[in-house]
């Protein structure tokens, strides 16, 4: 279970070769806030950062959790066809939580002008990691990547001592789901590329499988209103330093025969400066540099999911795009159908029930941890007893409607949170049972420094659905449901967070163990 140990010329040669690989193959962040200060006029960037070792993972549970993702691509395009369902669940949360009742009224809006687009694309991502009733965390508690023995001064891994049991809780242990990600799915390109980095099965294909989703949906938005030609728009955030996750997807359109046009434009404002609505209500966009407007078939949303950018010229910039006839990757009520208050509602008794089979609804029930509410409901009043009291909530994690990393409070940490923020504004947040997944060690290496020690990994699985939505109380007509790859992702056993770009976790691949 331990990673191999190697010699100090074998450790260094190593680790050369990563450096070396990723630099070839793109696997970087850029620092464009760096680039400015430095005044640079070329892109400055940094390695992600990887694992060094593939870290060990039951190959059952991970052959599971592929499976599953065609029945929750289903499930959600149900959800997000369902505003009625949907209302109903978020009429608390759009009392108090201003992001999210700005979203409700662009919804409400498109909905009273009439929507003039009823196909849906939707590249989603579910995340899972492994849940050992008898395994807890390990007692560090680093901040990032990096907090460890160093090999700088320490030049050999240390052969690591698993705890008592430590083998048998790993190998018993269960696939939970931390959360079903439908808005700006992070995280492919990167683990792609680690994948293939390490050489190991199982193969990867995130890109190509995410190419051709978005491909499937420019096909099928059919031709151009205006002009003779159609494109795909990716919205993306200013001073951007995931452009090597993103860029792969618009290289790999432009492969495609016939080549599918991809434009990049910064949400909120260049959206607004470069695009308008045509007669028919088509979406065109004017790159700053041509005379003419192409015609748009897909936008495909890779920013706009952070609240600080819907300030009025961000609501009204997605407004823009909502309004249009161009296939939304995804629509509006597919990201609001990710809000973690909906992941919580699907947990109620007879939820699942209301979109799937019962025998589907069991299998995605089967991967849930326990989910409260923290509004005025009954289930509501238990969270906020389990919450309030330190000895409870040391077994939860409390998360708002927000996506990104870094969010989500921990453990008995809650407790003096809650207590510092109006209760008003608890209905915000839900209550999530706190997953223990067991420990292995592993080399992870960051810019930081390299880090030997106890970890612990999520799996990401990407899916991918093209859908006509119908009247509402109809069955949505799915065109395209798939498995679009999986990333995986690492990080030291002390640290909450596992988002990569924030420095929390690195990217690895799965050694599949029987």
């Amino acid at each position: 279970m331990d990673p191999p140990t190697l010699t100090n010329d074998q450790f260094e040669a190593l680790l050369a070769q990563i450096a070396d690989y990723q630099l070839a193959h793109g696997s970087l962040l850029s620092l464009p806030l760096l680039r400015e200060r430095l005044d640079s006029p070329v892109p400055i960037a940094r390695p992600v950062g990887v694992s060094v070792f593939p870290t060990p993972f039951p190959s059952a549970l991970f052959h599971d959790a592929l499976s599953l993702q065609q029945p929750m691509n289903r499930l959600y395009v149900q959800v997000a066809g369902d505003p009625e369902w949907l209302g109903e669940v978020l009429a608390e949360l759009r009392q108090h939580d201003e992001f999210v009742a700005k979203l409700w009224s662009i919804w409400e809006r498109v909905r009273d002008e009439g929507e003039v687009q009823s196909l849906e694309c939707g590249v989603w991502r579910s995340d899972y990691m492994l849940h050992a009733c008898t395994a807890g965390l390990a007692k560090e508690d680093r901040s990032a990547v990096g907090s460890g023995t160093n090999p700088s001064k320490e030049r050999t891994p240390r052969e690591g001592e698993p705890r008592e049991g430590e083998k048998d809780a790993f190998l018993n242990s269960q696939l939970k789901q931390v959360e079903f990600n439908t808005y700006s799915c992070a995280g492919g390109g990167h683990g792609n590329i680690a994948a293939d980095m390490h050489s190991r099965n199982p193969p990867n294909n995130t890109i190509r499988d995410v190419v051709q989703a978005i491909e499937a949906a420019h096909k099928a938005y059919g031709p151009p209103i205006q002009g003779a030609l159609t494109a795909v728009l990716m919205t993306v955030q200013p001073r951007n330093s995931n452009t090597c996750d993103e860029r792969p997807i618009e290289y790999g359109l432009s492969g495609c025969d016939p080549p599918v046009p991809l434009f990049r434009v910064e949400f909120n404002g260049e959206v607004l400066r470069h695009c308008h609505l045509g007669p028919g209500r088509e979406l065109l966009y004017r790159a700053p540099w041509a005379s003419e407007a192409v015609e748009i078939s897909v936008v495909y949303q890779r920013a706009g999911y952070d609240a600080c950018e819907y300030d009025e010229q961000g609501v009204n910039a997605r407004l823009l795009l909502e309004r249009s006839r161009a296939v939304k990757c995804p629509s509006i009520l597919g990201h609001l159908a990710g809000l973690k208050k909906v992941q919580q509602a699907l947990t109620r008794p007879g939820a699942l029930e209301r979109f799937v089979e019962p025998d589907m609804a069991e299998q995605i029930r089967e991967v849930s941890m326990p989910l409260r509410a923290m509004d005025a409901t009954e289930d509501g009043l238990a969270g906020r007893r389990l919450a309030i009291r330190e000895e409870t909530a040391k077994g939860y994690v409390l998360k708002p409607s927000l996506e990104g990393g870094g969010h989500n409070v921990y453990g008995t940490d809650i407790t003096s949170f809650l207590r510092g923020i109006p209760q008003e504004k608890w209905a915000n947040y839900i209550l999530m049972g706190k997953i223990n997944p067991p420990v292995i060690n592993n080399v992870l290496v960051s810019y930081q420094e390299v880090y030997y020690g106890q970890v612990v990994s999520e799996l990401g699985v990407f899916g991918a659905c093209l859908w006509r939505r119908r009247r509402v109380n109809q069955e949505p007509v799915i065109l395209n449901n798939t498995l679009a790859g999986w990333s995986f992702k690492t990080k030291p056993a002390g640290v909450n967070e596992m988002s990569v770009v924030k420095g929390y976790g690195c990217f690895d691949c799965p050694r599949l163990i029987p």
